[in-house]
């Protein structure tokens, strides 16, 4: 099991808490590009736009099992579980709440306000991209992700 942290609202900050509630309640997390570049299981890692690349690990590194902190305004906001392989879609369909291209089913969501109530005591993730496997475990995601599921 591996860990990520996303976000999935990157191009609208002004809906990012609607689209992600909507998101998860749904059961799917998942990415877009400003342009579609088409199905990322059928495409190079080169062939992504620059700053965008790292999108192709959501298709091709991310595994059923593994766990993903979503961050919303630089607070963490759900842990999910990966359960369902990378899917494509030619245009997103908001009426099921998959607002994006690029998506995977998700379960097991829960929500950080549920976890830690005392919001005083949230600590800002800075987000410099849409998604980032996390591999330092003593990065501040990797140890929250430690932590949340040791209480469990």
């Amino acid at each position: 099991m591996a860990y990520w942290r996303m976000q999935l609202h990157p191009a609208e900050p002004d809906v990012a808490v609607q689209h992600t509630v909507t998101s998860l309640a749904a059961g799917y997390i998942g990415l877009d590009f400003g342009t579609d570049v088409g199905d990322l299981s059928q495409l190079q890692k080169e062939q992504l736009p620059a700053g965008q690349q790292d999108y192709w690990d959501f298709a091709h590194e991310m595994r059923t099992g593994d766990m993903v902190l979503i961050i919303a305004h630089y607070f963490p906001f759900a842990l999910v579980r990966v359960t369902g392989a990378y899917n494509y879609i030619r245009s997103p369909q908001p009426h099921i709440g998959v607002w994006f291209r690029h998506f995977r089913e998700v379960k097991d969501v829960r929500y950080y306000a549920d976890h830690v109530t005392n919001v005083r005591s949230w600590d800002q993730f800075t987000m410099t991209d849409t998604i980032s496997p996390l591999h330092d475990p003593a990065s501040k995601s990797y140890q929250l992700i430690e932590k949340w599921l040791g209480a469990a």
